[in-house]
């Protein structure tokens, strides 16, 4: 197990003053956390801080060479709870995967809790070119448990046509998401949420191999019950290596045909 994985312990300890309209003009606790820990890895990052709310957003951007970027948003509702799944995992999942994937573009957004404002600053900043040609920005939401089994968006793209050729996994109607935020500007864009697998009962509609995913990990999004008893470190890292990085590394059609001429 990376102790990257093992950080989130640690994250899920940190309390944020509020929302993101609420935390005043410093960067936030659970900025300084994220901050510390890249630098403790090694990963080279700038924090992208811009006006809204009367107050001060900050993104944590990770540059990389490729085309494709990775997403995950740092801010909560709740500074009570432990945010465990909802999204302090999928923030260590992220940095994990650049870790692994040093190549690869990705930004820690904030106010995806207050209507995507970070996903709108960083929108318009991959359509001014501040990133250079991107592809593609994949929003990892909710990745505590689930490891390889997991459902996308039903958003049309580029993609998504890309995942469902390697997975064809099951697309849903999601709620709100920072991905909202980046198709306002015309990005290829979708979320990704891994979910445990069920071969027996139901919790939900979402049929997947031989059985449902069980979604009830949603309805605890927000409350004191998002605790890191809920999630696993192994599924994390699961998801993170067969399913991540076949994403993000995996070359698409067009890259074949472009590579052949």
């Amino acid at each position: 197990m990376s102790w990257i994985l093992e950080s989130i312990n640690e994250f899920c300890q940190v309390r944020n003053t509020g929302r993101a309209h609420e935390n005043g003009p410093e960067p936030t606790p659970r900025v300084v956390f994220i901050t510390g820990l890249l630098e403790k890895i090694g990963i080279p990052y700038e924090i992208d801080e811009f006006e809204c709310f009367d107050t001060k957003l900050y993104n944590v951007v990770m540059r990389g060479t490729s085309n494709r970027m990775v997403i995950a948003h740092h801010d909560v509702v709740n500074i009570n709870s432990e945010n465990a799944n909802d999204n302090s995992a999928s923030v260590i999942n992220a940095i994990y995967l650049k870790s692994l994937v040093p190549e690869l573009n990705v930004v820690i957004t904030d106010g995806e809790e207050v209507g995507f404002k970070g996903a709108k600053h960083l929108g318009k900043r991959i359509m001014d070119g501040d990133f250079g040609e991107i592809e593609w920005v994949l929003n990892i939401e909710l990745s505590g448990k689930g490891g390889k089994h997991f459902m996308i968006g039903s958003h049309e793209g580029g993609l998504t046509e890309h995942i469902k050729g390697l997975f064809n996994p099951p697309m849903i109607q999601t709620p709100g998401s920072d991905c909202y935020g980046l198709m306002q500007y015309g990005i290829d864009t979708n979320v990704i949420n891994p979910l445990p697998l069920l071969t027996e009962g139901k919790t939900s509609e979402i049929e997947h191999e031989n059985g449902y995913l069980d979604n009830s990990s949603w309805w605890l999004c927000h409350s004191d019950e998002d605790t890191l008893d809920k999630i696993s470190m192994r599924d994390m890292e699961e998801f993170v290596t067969e399913v991540l990085v076949p994403i993000v590394t995996t070359k698409t059609k067009v890259d074949d045909r472009s590579s052949s001429n």
